[in-house]
């Protein structure tokens, strides 16, 4: 599943976004389109990059990890065993 959001705006909306985006992480409230996003108290992968091509930038900013549960909440549901 994929939830995204977009905002089209100028450095001063992006820099405000970022320091909603923190706060909602440091009390737990991040949501996205309305889902709840929960970070596990366990490692995850932070990534920074940057790409320009023919005058065309992207800055990227990501957290990946895994989410056990919802791995064996799915294989459950296929009624398949670990």
């Amino acid at each position: 599943m994929k939830l995204e959001e977009e905002f089209v705006g100028r450095k001063e909306q992006y820099v405000e976004l970022l320091k909603r985006v923190i706060s909602e992480l440091e009390s737990d409230t991040l949501n996205v389109r309305g889902k709840k996003i929960e970070l596990p108290d366990e490692d995850m992968e932070y990534k920074l990059a940057h790409k320009s091509e023919f005058g065309a930038n992207k800055l990227t900013i990501g957290i990946e990890w895994i989410d056990e549960s919802e791995i064996d909440q799915e294989l459950e549901d296929l009624d398949l065993e670990i």
